[in-house]
């Protein structure tokens, strides 16, 4: 029975760092995830179509949960060509660099395996690819920036 479990968390406010989980008593990495994010994990398989598999907490984005703005998700061109419908208009597919959502909360970012339905090790590709979409300056601060941008638009309505 596997014992760790080697993840990247994407803090708020911070660059994203490696981290090794450990199993509770019974094998599940379930309590180790929430923790890293706070709360009921909640997977947002979209970002890099599970390769690595992002989660965040799923209440984030209550009133009342604590959880501050991450990171904003733009758009991809995947994205697009997929068909996922904007926030902005749902009757239209996403526009490539469009906000498509801000993540509220620390993400905890692990490899998944298809064949098995569980998480696995992430690998370094994927820790990579974290750390190419969620490392930069503009990343790390662009949750905020957004919601803050939403927030000021919604009071000069």
């Amino acid at each position: 029975m596997k014992t760790t479990l080697e993840a990247m968390i994407v803090p708020v406010g911070e660059k994203p760092y490696p981290k090794t989980l450990e199993a509770d008593e019974n094998g599940s990495f379930l309590r180790a995830l929430q923790e890293c994010v706070g709360g009921h994990i909640e997977p947002m398989g979209y970002l890099f179509d599970d390769a690595p598999t992002v989660y965040c907490n799923e209440e984030g984005k209550l009133a009342g949960s604590g959880c501050r703005p991450n990171r904003a998700v733009y758009a991809t061109e995947a994205m697009a060509l997929s068909g996922y419908a904007s926030p902005n208009d749902p009757s239209r597919a996403v526009k490539p660099d469009e906000l498509y959502d801000i993540v509220f909360g620390d993400m905890a970012c692990v490899g998944f395996d298809p064949e098995t339905g569980e998480d696995r090790d992430i690998t370094p590709e994927e820790r990579e690819r974290v750390i190419e979409r969620f490392g930069s300056r503009e990343s790390i601060e662009s949750g905020y920036l957004e919601a803050l941008r939403i927030q000021l638009a919604a009071r000069h309505r």
